[in-house]
């Protein structure tokens, strides 16, 4: 059987044009200890390895070479398996700055924070909250790692993964009139009411703002702001709308208020973001990867 540790000091010696001292001095060992070594080697294998001339190496046997050429292949194997371990060691050790809305937040993305956290604790998240287009802005200047945005993004140089699909939903009292419709609401009856919404920062308000417009509809923003839970709550107290994804309802369960979808069907999808054509820290990737693979895993993924 060959010692790792002798391939080592054969290719060591090859390397050093033969000359035992300048190896023995590389490897940090003694000169009698490396030829020690090497004599070894060729008595267990019943090999020479090395053509010598008065005692002193100048050159590799038939044999020799093709050890040589054969040990070097072992070892760049070997440099191959520790780089791998060193990549699953750093890729659960660093910090990874993530944007996100807050509403996303506190709708999906909750108990996979709480998980990710206890799973990894060797990885530092430092989340960033703004808007969609401000969060866009900051992961296209490097400000960001990842981003967790409503799809689709504007930035062409933006990747992005949908891991998240719901729908956008009208929200309003039990005394209002849209309870007398049944099924979703159709747009254009939105539209003759007052609506409460998020601001223009949000990509929610700005699909909205679209639709709107594609049906020649004029509506009546009678509020914008960046609190979900002022919106269901002036909902609740007045008779105005508010517009909001449907997800957001599970963390406001007053019973007062009802939501119904949108006609046509307004989809709200959530995406996991990230720059193209950007080589990404292990750490970066791994941790993409690891909410990829929670929303996936929990069927929370639009299969085609």
């Amino acid at each position: 059987m060959i010692e790792f540790n002798q391939l080592y000091y054969l290719l060591t010696i090859v390397d050093n044009g033969f000359n035992l001292t300048r190896s023995a001095k590389v490897l940090h060992v003694s000169q009698p200890a490396l030829s020690k070594s090497i004599a070894e080697l060729e008595f267990r294998q019943g090999v020479t390895i090395f053509n010598r001339k008065k005692g002193r190496i100048i050159g590799l046997t038939h044999i020799g070479s093709g050890l040589v050429r054969d040990a070097r292949k072992v070892y760049s194997q070997y440099e191959v398996m520790l780089d791998r371990l060193q990549d699953s060691v750093s890729e659960k050790k660093g910090t990874v700055r993530i944007g996100i809305a807050p509403v996303i937040i506190s709708t999906v993305f909750n108990e996979a924070l709480v998980q990710f956290i206890q799973n990894n604790p060797g990885i530092k998240l430092t989340l960033i909250e703004k808007g969609a287009y401000e969060l866009q802005e900051m992961l296209v200047l490097g400000k960001l790692d990842l981003a967790i945005l409503v799809s689709p993004v504007t930035f062409s140089s933006i990747s992005e993964q949908v891991i998240y699909q719901d729908s956008v939903a009208v929200w309003f009292n039990r005394q209002h009139r849209f309870n007398q419709i049944d099924g979703p609401i159709p747009l254009a009856e939105i539209g003759k009411e007052k609506i409460i919404t998020l601001n223009n920062s949000f990509m929610v308000t700005f699909q909205l703002k679209q639709h709107f417009m594609h049906a020649s509809i004029q509506p009546d923003f009678f509020l914008q702001t960046d609190s979900w839970d002022l919106i269901l709550n002036m909902c609740q107290k007045t008779n105005n709308v508010g517009i909001l994804a449907r997800p957001i309802g599970k963390n406001y369960n007053t019973g007062e208020i009802v939501s119904r979808e949108i006609d046509p069907f307004f989809p709200w999808k959530i995406s996991l973001c990230a720059l193209k054509n950007v080589q990404h820290s292990s750490v970066v990737t791994y941790t993409r990867n690891w909410f990829s693979d929670y929303f996936l895993s929990h069927k929370l993924v639009p299969q085609a």
